[in-house]
């Protein structure tokens, strides 16, 4: 069975003809703050830089100085008001039909996850205690965050990343049909033709949308996949369930992992990196190499914002760190990611870092991977 974004199952809040519609208005108000974003090269082109080099005698230098200058922008302004206005209402749609929905979900989850029935796993710690970096924001201004966790059937932490990501990802112009695990797993089909991995590790799983495409796609294989969030974990572990795949969750922290060196074939993460701190992602590659078996994969993929920027593009990435409770963007998009894997303990000649064509839509992924050679 293919999984994409598009693919429906039992867990998903359903939705009434006034939710649909709604979604419909915000991902279209979305689509239409992106266009208008682009007005803000004109406004800094035409306005903002003449008006710094007036008083300067020559253009920002950094990033800092053209912040400043661009703040006072109207143009920006108004744009980058409405931007957040656009991110609170998909929240808020999509937590009212959540709760409307959490008695069914709920009963449901409880059905599909019955122990002695179910095909994978759950296991929570109450012990366990997460890193620093999950409590420094509501990460993308997710209501209560990651850590959010009213009782012991709690799924909200889970229902929000799925339901909130696709009506993002739609608002931003990915198609219904891409999936990141996809491109990662058509790339592994190209480039790695023979690799047929038995044990699969997808870290920072979230709700689980790349855990089950991958155990759907290797169908022999046994797949793990770890977060923090007791109420993510619960949802993914259901969701698995309903698409009838079979994924063993575990609460752990991605740079501590409870598992045995060498345990795994391919060590995959979406979309984690830009989420954590840089001491975390180093954790996130050392244990990435602990784990791999001689031989196996370590790839990590994230949002495209890596790569020689212009100044201003620069800062507005820096937007969703101010406004966007996205703490640790600009840190990912400064990293030297191949040098960090390579501090981990990966060899330099293992390692590269390239760009997968989306699935469906524009535009594409970042990707960093390397091998575990005998070597290392």
């Amino acid at each position: 069975m293919e999984m994409h974004r598009s693919t429906t199952h039992e867990m998903l809040a359903r939705q009434t003809a006034d939710d649909i519609a709604r979604a419909q208005f915000i991902i279209g108000f979305k689509r239409h703050m992106r266009t208008l974003g682009r007005g803000n090269e004109t406004a800094y082109s035409t306005r903002v830089e003449p008006r710094f080099r007036s008083r300067h005698g020559r253009a920002p230098e950094t990033v800092e100085e053209l912040g400043s200058e661009l703040e006072h922008e109207s143009f920006y302004q108004v744009w980058s008001a409405l931007t957040r206005v656009a991110q609170e209402m998909m929240w808020e749609a999509v937590e009212s039909t959540i709760e409307r929905d959490t008695p069914r979900m709920r009963a449901a989850a409880r059905r599909l996850c019955t122990p002695g029935q179910a095909q994978g796993s759950l296991s929570l710690d109450p012990a366990f205690v997460p890193p620093r970096d999950v409590f420094v924001a509501n990460i993308h201004c997710q209501p209560g965050g990651y850590m959010r966790d009213g009782d012991k059937d709690d799924l909200m932490a889970g229902a929000l990343y799925e339901s909130g990501g696709n009506v993002y990802s739609s608002g931003v112009g990915i198609g219904q049909r891409d999936s990141k695990a996809g491109a990662v797993i058509g790339f592994l089909a190209e480039r790695f033709p023979t690799f047929r991995p038995r044990r699969i590790l997808d870290l920072g799983c979230s709700a689980g949308g790349a855990s089950v495409a991958y155990a759907a796609s290797f169908a022999d294989a046994e797949v793990h996949a770890v977060d923090v969030g007791p109420a993510i974990l619960r949802y993914a572990h259901a969701r698995a369930e309903a698409l009838g795949v079979a994924v063993h969750f575990h609460q752990m922290s991605v740079g501590a992992l409870d598992f045995p060196d060498g345990s795994f074939d391919l060590v995959v993460s979406h979309n984690l990196m830009h989420e954590i701190s840089r001491e975390t992602m180093a954790g996130l590659f050392a244990e990435s190499r602990r784990v791999l078996r001689q031989g196996g994969l370590a790839v990590h993929q994230d949002v495209p914002i890596r790569g020689d920027r212009s100044l201003l593009e620069r800062y507005m990435f820096s937007w969703e760190t101010k406004y966007n409770n996205e703490p640790f963007w600009e840190l990912f998009a400064e990293a030297d990611v191949p040098r960090l894997l390579a501090e981990a303990g990966f060899a330099a000649g293992a390692i590269e870092e390239t760009h997968l064509k989306r699935v469906d839509g524009p535009g594409s992924w970042y990707v960093a991977f390397a091998q575990k050679s005998a070597e290392t």
